[in-house]
């Protein structure tokens, strides 16, 4: 297991549960708009909540040098020349400590109630438990026998749930400190899963059951498969990005290195990098790569080989888990710009659909083509969000989790059920996913 993902483990499991009737999304809703607070957003709550286990130490709001520790802590870990580069160099370890000592040293949660939910919906949620309470569901996927897969990025292993009856089965990986990250299936139904670890793609033959290893020579963060290929992105690649190919047919990876970047590119100063996130392929056959900390989408064209960059309309908006609808629309959720966006690559145009409620961090966005709704997983606000694409109304959803970061969304094409990973890392749940059921 890499030395980070150890570490995670081990605060996982240190960090107990708290009690905290109050969602993420209302501590963060306590700090003032600006870039300040998107970049503390961007940087600080991308892994785990902020909620009142952050904001307080010892019954009282932490002061600004306890700040500087657990920034300059953080940096050591996560820092942009750290193994695990997530945190920009752009934060500035005094001045945020002083901010954060300054704006939150009269905080209280007497008497505040969770924030209401505009217009919500009729859902039956189930949440399933897995076995392992420190483990971290990083993706699910259905299978087209109904079962959901999940990743267990911490215990190395694929599970398989029955949603009626709630068994849960594992598959092991032929591979040491496999640490599976994304997944998608294919047509056929065949497993392809991103190693972390081992810098690996790894196929799982659907009638056999064998696995194939193709070492892509990078971590990579997400996967599509399309076109005859499985397209990969480095995660932490910089100066250039690359973006790898696996041509299925003959088991040959390529790497593709994207245009270098503009020198004025937020963090290129200070040795971070544009940390690469989504990647996804869309119905003409480009492949679209997001930047969390760049601010940026890149569409990839196959058939030229050519390069196009779309800037998101915000600074620091932090483009997340985006998808693509079948008429090739980019919808985006924007982490730290609390919206949802719609880009039209034919036009370049953006458009920006706030969220009902305050500072909720969008992570995720799933589109379901056959009820025209975009479904955004968020990483704070303890619920599920539903857009209407033909009148422009979202549709809220709790979920009945405090804590409830949803890193993964999928949806079964069948039953139109919507699967949801809870994904904080460390976090105050044990590890689960649920099944939200639109009534």
């Amino acid at each position: 297991m890499p030395p980070f993902l150890a570490l995670l483990v081990l605060l996982i499991a240190q960090a107990g549960q708290v009690p905290d009737p109050l969602p993420s999304s209302w501590w963060l809703s306590r700090l003032p708009e600006g870039l300040m607070k998107r970049r503390f957003i961007l940087d600080c709550t991308g892994c785990h909540l902020f909620d009142a286990a952050r904001a307080f130490k010892d019954a009282a709001p932490r002061t600004a040098d306890r700040w500087r520790e657990d920034i300059l802590r953080m940096f050591s870990y996560a820092g942009p020349r750290s193994s695990f580069p997530v945190i920009s160099g752009e934060i500035d370890p005094d001045s945020a400590s002083q901010w954060l000592g300054e704006q939150l040293r009269s905080l209280s949660s007497v008497g505040a109630g969770p924030p209401a939910l505009p217009n919500r919906g009729r859902a039956e949620v189930r949440e399933y438990t897995l076995p392992g309470a420190t483990d971290l569901p990083h993706d699910v996927a259905v299978a087209s026998d109904g079962k959901v897969l999940i990743t267990g990025m911490f215990s190395h292993v694929i599970h398989s749930l029955d949603p009626e009856t709630g068994a849960m089965t594992q598959t092991a990986i032929p591979i040491d400190r496999a640490n599976p990250r994304a997944m998608e299936l294919d047509e056929d139904g065949n497993w392809w899963v991103l190693l972390g670890g081992p810098n690996s793609l790894a196929r799982r033959d659907a009638r056999t059951g064998a696995w194939t290893v193709y070492p892509v020579g990078m971590y990579g963060h997400s996967l599509a498969v399309g076109g005859g290929k499985v397209w990969v992105n480095g995660h932490f690649t910089r100066d250039p990005e690359l973006v790898s190919a696996l041509d299925i047919a003959s088991g040959k990876v390529s790497p593709i290195e994207s245009p270098p970047r503009h020198p004025t590119l937020a963090t290129a100063a200070h040795g971070g990098g544009p940390v690469p996130y989504e990647l996804r392929v869309a119905p003409d056959g480009r492949v679209w790569v997001g930047e969390l900390q760049g601010n940026r989408l890149l569409a990839f064209d196959p058939a030229r080989r050519t390069w196009e960059a779309f800037t998101m309309p915000a600074p620091l908006s932090g483009p997340r888990r985006f998808d693509i609808d079948r008429t090739g629309i980019l919808w985006i959720p924007a982490y730290s710009d609390n919206a949802l966006y719609r880009l039209d690559p034919g036009t370049g145009r953006f458009d920006r659909y706030e969220l009902p409620i305050a500072d909720a961090v969008p992570y995720v966005a799933r589109v379901d083509d056959r009820s025209g709704r975009v479904w955004v997983g968020t990483a704070a606000a303890d619920a599920v969000f539903a857009l209407d694409i033909a009148s422009r109304r979202y549709a809220s959803y709790p979920l009945p989790s405090r804590g409830a970061l949803v890193r993964h969304l999928a949806i079964d094409p069948k039953t139109r059920d919507v699967w949801l990973a809870y994904g904080a890392s460390p976090g105050r749940l044990s590890a689960r996913v649920a099944r939200l059921r639109p009534q």
